[in-house]
């Protein structure tokens, strides 16, 4: 009989580590100034990924590691913030980004 890790092998070898770096610093000061909150109220939005959300990403993203628009997406997925923001990489294209900017 095979033991567990024998039979989670193939599974534990494709789990990949996330990035948390200075999130769990500059997370909390991003929320404590409401700026999600403060960009819906002042912009409101019928996207699936408000405004709000979006400029959080982007600041976290300037913050913790600067990317171009059109690797944002890929910088998202190697870190825990699509778990924390609800947001799926492939939701953060630089198109998106890109009309979220112009909007603001």
């Amino acid at each position: 009989m095979p033991t567990q890790a024998e039979q989670l092998g193939p599974s534990i070898r494709t789990v990949l580590p996330y990035q948390i770096g200075a999130l769990p610093l500059v997370y909390p000061i991003v929320s404590a100034l409401r700026l999600r909150q403060s960009t819906n109220t002042l912009v409101p939005s019928q996207a699936d990924i408000d405004l709000g959300q979006v400029l959080v990403l982007l600041v976290l993203n300037r913050l913790l590691a600067p990317q171009p628009l059109y690797r944002v997406h890929t910088w998202l997925a190697e870190t825990v913030l699509p778990q924390v923001l609800g947001i799926a990489p492939a939701q953060a294209d630089d198109m998106r980004l890109g009309r979220a900017l112009d909007l603001l």
